[in-house]
């Protein structure tokens, strides 16, 4: 977990702006290099993508979200292929694909 993820994370997940990195959050979505890869859908659930790019950093700054939210989740890579995993469920990534990965009570503080 690097130092510029855990400060996004935390401010996306207190609803405050922050930038870091390449990474800036509005305190409702999580930009990497101007691509929105977290966000909250109209029910305040936690929603994700890795919006083209399954790289470490994307890997990274979502993995921390999830860790700082303690969702029990976490993005992976296995022989070049993306994965998401919730608890004991794991599936793969469609790079621009979105997920809805928490329902909204699980992000309350």
């Amino acid at each position: 977990m690097r130092k510029e993820s855990q400060k996004i994370a935390r401010a996306f997940l207190d609803g405050k702006p922050a930038s870091a990195a390449r990474t800036v959050t509005d305190g409702q979505a999580v930009f990497l290099h101007g691509h929105k890869i977290a966000w909250r859908d109209d029910d305040g659930a936690l929603v994700v993508s890795l919006a083209g790019w399954g790289t470490v950093t994307t890997r990274d700054r979502l993995n921390t979200i999830f860790r700082l939210a303690n969702l029990g989740a976490g993005v992976y890579q296995r022989k070049g292929e993306q994965f998401l995993q919730v608890g004991e469920v794991v599936c793969p990534m469609d790079e621009n694909g979105v997920y809805r990965v928490a329902p909204a009570r699980a992000l309350e503080h």
